[in-house]
């Protein structure tokens, strides 16, 4: 696999052009460690977005919903897909109002997609997406899916071929008047302490330790 993305017409940036960045590595990790993809698609000459749940497996973004869902129906139709991920960091609080800014990392995906129509496959993907989600060692004290239930769920598998980041990593805070606080507020998306539900405390079941693997990773 390459290192870089090739640049394209779309994904070349003009304005702040520094801020960009094509390494494949840096890109993955972005979506590694984003909770929500922001899934963009023209319908019907109607621009639609839509928050989704993703994952990526290798070089490729898994996304899925019900299989009525109209945006996934376009996509795997041949409707082109913009798909955004965005981190924030922090908040850079400056001497002068229009130097205030945020510290952040993005990644912006375009392409067309396939649904995935081999049930066994689905359920692979979908095993995937969901430990990617709450960890591998719940897998195994779960009961297996209900019979039908990926029968109205759609699995959409869009390369990851065409993209760009986008990385705000340092701000000038300092340039002003005197006497102003000048810094920055760091942003965080932490996961707290478990709690179980009732039945789970009168049994008395301790969490998985790798129940949020998203942000352990990052962490790791």
């Amino acid at each position: 696999m390459a290192e870089q993305f090739a640049r394209t017409e779309r994904t070349t940036m003009r304005r702040r052009a520094k801020r960009a960045t094509y390494d494949v590595e840096i890109v993955h990790a972005v979506l590694d460690e984003a909770l929500i993809a922001s899934v963009a698609v023209v319908i019907d000459g109607k621009p639609q977005v839509q928050p989704m749940i993703h994952a990526r497996i290798g070089n490729e973004l898994i996304l899925h919903g019900l299989a009525t869902n109209r945006l996934l129906n376009a996509i795997a139709e041949g409707a082109e897909a913009c798909i955004n991920v965005a981190i924030i960091d922090a908040l850079a609080v400056c001497r002068r109002i229009e130097d205030h800014s945020m510290l952040y990392r993005s990644a912006t995906i375009y392409g067309q997609g396939r649904a995935v129509r081999d049930e066994a496959e689905k359920a692979a993907i979908m095993m995937q997406v969901f430990e990617s989600l709450v960890g591998k060692t719940r897998s195994p004290s779960l009961p297996p899916l209900a019979e039908g239930y990926l029968g109205g769920a759609m699995v959409v598998v869009i390369p990851i071929d065409e993209a760009v980041g986008k990385v705000n990593s340092d701000v000038p805070t300092e340039t002003g008047p005197d006497g102003v606080w000048s810094g920055f507020v760091p942003v965080e998306m932490t996961y707290g302490e478990p709690r179980p539900d009732g039945r789970t405390a009168r049994e008395a079941i301790v969490p998985p330790v790798d129940l949020t693997p998203r942000r352990k990773a990052m962490r790791d």
